[in-house]
């Protein structure tokens, strides 16, 4: 049995290193400032959803209104209920970063039901829109805990003129210090790329869709053509599901990584990482135990041969067993290199793949229990029926 399951694992490897879309090589990227820029800045109204944010959102925010672009920027933070000084940070970092931006601050009305709260405040940011009669030809989306460099903004519009794409999106960088996050934000961005091959998604002819929502630039004729966000107003990957969307509307879209946007917040240790995975991993599956069953059954596939027939060919001299083991284990730690070197770690800490994906399946597990048990997900401290 353990032959076969080697057999299988190692087959699965060659599949996912040279067959799926090259998922794990890193190579799509915004291009350099330097580049030729475009003739005409479209205008820009970036919407910044927060709620009891007061602690990043000063870094965050002015980032957004010290954007070094040519065209007009309007900047809409929606205070999303906070209950601490969220909105009283923000204006304050408007008023320090540039005195004269079009700032505004605006306050979302209560959650209805039936939406998720990110997608409800943006809501109300397009609303304040339609309602103020403001204009622009992108809008920008940003989280409150994200920080971009200056020259972000340029190079989010080059790529989307330059190609016509409706649809821009980043991965931006997020904290990698400590112990856990050293762990566990490598392998989460793995797994990204492997359920989203950014090069898939990139294909205007490959029907994959999918974004990264801590950066994304929007056409305005892109938004309305899907019916805005009430058409996905329930999800909790509201990113990728927004993707998903525009892409099946023929627009074409585009993901890469941010290495120039970075996410200002970190970790309080495995419990938080394990919560930031659970949130989400059974609505990934589309709430189905039947996928669950299938998830959880691959990674083991995936994960546990490879070191097991590794050790006990070496053990029991059946060096067949080692190679096929060994050969899979180095074919895991190859695919990941690449974001390992991303986030400055070194490569022998591939090699402890297959335990990282261990914690995966767990909290995958737990995900799929605490639905079962009526316990739902939430964002910021609200929970929603999924």
């Amino acid at each position: 049995m353990i032959f076969v399951l080697s057999v299988l694992s190692l087959i699965i490897w060659l599949y996912l290193c040279f067959a799926h879309h090259g998922f794990w090589r890193r190579r799509e990227f915004l291009d350099p400032v330097e580049t030729p820029q475009a003739q005409d800045w479209p205008s820009i109204l970036s919407l910044t959803p927060a709620r009891n944010e007061e602690e990043l959102i000063t870094q965050s925010f002015s980032s957004i209104l010290s954007q070094n672009y040519h065209g007009t920027l309007e900047t809409i933070l929606i205070d999303d209920a906070s209950t601490d000084k969220t909105a009283y940070c923000a204006k304050q970092a408007a008023k320090a970063a540039r005195p004269t931006a079009q700032a505004h601050i605006i306050q979302a009305p209560p959650l209805e039901k039936g939406w998720s709260g990110k997608l409800w405040a943006l809501q109300a940011g397009l609303d304040y829109i339609q309602d103020t009669g403001l204009k622009a030809e992108y809008y920008w989306l940003s989280d409150a805990d994200i920080q971009h460099e200056p020259y972000v903004l340029r190079r989010l519009v080059n790529r989307a003129q330059k190609q016509d794409i409706a649809l821009v999106s980043l991965m931006v960088s997020l904290n990698c210090n400590s112990f856990w996050e050293n762990r566990i934000i490598p392998a989460f961005i793995y797994y990204f790329q492997m359920l989203y091959p950014f090069n898939s998604i990139n294909n205007a002819k490959h029907k994959r869709g999918g974004a990264a929502g801590g950066c994304i630039l929007i056409r305005r004729d892109a938004l309305e053509a899907i019916g805005g966000f009430h058409s996905i107003k329930n999800k909790l990957i509201d990113d990728c599901e927004l993707g998903k969307a525009v892409k099946h509307k023929g627009y074409k879209i585009w993901l890469g990584h941010g290495v120039n946007s970075r996410s200002l917040r970190p970790s309080t240790g495995l419990t938080s990482l394990w919560k930031m995975v659970t949130r989400t991993a059974f609505a990934q599956l589309s709430y189905s135990y039947i996928y669950l069953f299938l998830a959880i059954l691959g990674m083991l596939i995936l994960y546990a041969p490879p070191v097991f027939a590794f050790i006990y060919g070496l053990f029991y001299a059946a060096p067949i067993l080692a190679c096929l083991g060994g050969l899979s284990w180095g074919l895991m730690a190859l695919t990941f290199y690449p974001t390992l070197r991303a986030y400055q770690r070194p490569w022998p800490e591939g090699l402890f793949m297959p335990f990282t994906a261990h914690l995966f399946i767990g909290m995958t597990l737990q995900a799929g229990w605490l639905h079962f048990k009526g316990k739902h997900s939430g964002w910021h401290g609200r929970v929603y029926n999924n």
